[in-house]
């Protein structure tokens, strides 16, 4: 399905695609706007977030086609946590659609098994609390920087349960993209904030040995949402 979706810039400049975090919209990437007035940007709002209905159930490979669908050539994908999963898809399903890869505060791997009983269990706290409350205690462990705490609960506020759960049980479900990393040709960076609980340097060092001549940046003082935390 085509996604809703953010615009800047001159089309006939490079197009760089933003895909937001959980339990995030495309508006995360406010910070980053500035930065990249001489390109082209797109900021899609995944299913459910911001303004792109909840067609539900869907899957991380659902998400990287949606993308695909809602633009045409080439790009280069911008990941944020569950944006970089989708990213990762993206470059698995449409090499040829990369232009490069930025993966942030993202992780390769799939989740564990005790990961899907911890989403299990946030599917039921959202369905039975509301979103609100849920992010309390996600953003307090996500984000080391808390002046950024305002600015990011603003933006997941507006996200629905339907979304959310959603969202849970897609990222509970996503494939190993492990395999895949050594097949990536294209430039990639790899950022990770120094301060990031929910996936820990170990992660970003998987991403940046496995692809071939990929660079491993920390961004200082962050912690999950760096690209809100240090932009």
């Amino acid at each position: 399905m085509k996604l809703a979706r953010r615009e800047a810039g001159d089309p006939k400049d490079l197009t760089i695609v933003l895909i937001h975090a959980f339990p995030m919209s495309g508006e995360m990437w406010e910070p980053q706007l500035s930065a990249l007035k001489d390109f082209h940007v797109l900021i899609p709002d995944l299913r459910g977030f911001g303004a792109t209905p909840c067609v539900a159930p869907w899957l991380i490979e659902h998400a990287a086609a949606d993308i695909l669908e809602s633009f045409e050539g080439p790009a280069v994908f911008v990941g944020l946590s569950m944006g970089g999963y989708v990213a990762l898809q993206i470059a698995a399903a449409a090499p040829e659609r990369v232009k490069a890869l930025v993966l942030c505060d993202t992780r390769a791997e799939p989740d564990a098994n005790e990961n899907k009983v911890k989403r299990a269990a946030a599917i039921d706290f959202v369905r039975k609390n509301g979103v609100e409350p849920f992010l309390g205690p996600f953003l307090k462990d996500a984000v080391a920087n808390p002046k950024t705490l305002d600015f990011l609960k603003g933006v997941a506020v507006k996200s629905s349960p339907e979304a959310v759960m959603a969202a849970l049980a897609a990222l509970a479900a996503r494939p190993d993209a492990v395999p895949g990393l050594s097949r990536i040709k294209v430039p990639t960076a790899v950022f990770i904030g120094s301060q990031d609980k929910i996936t820990p340097l170990q992660y970003a060092q998987t991403m940046s040995t496995r692809i071939p001549g990929a660079e491993l940046h920390i961004v200082p003082d962050s912690g999950h949402f760096s690209n809100a935390e240090n932009p």
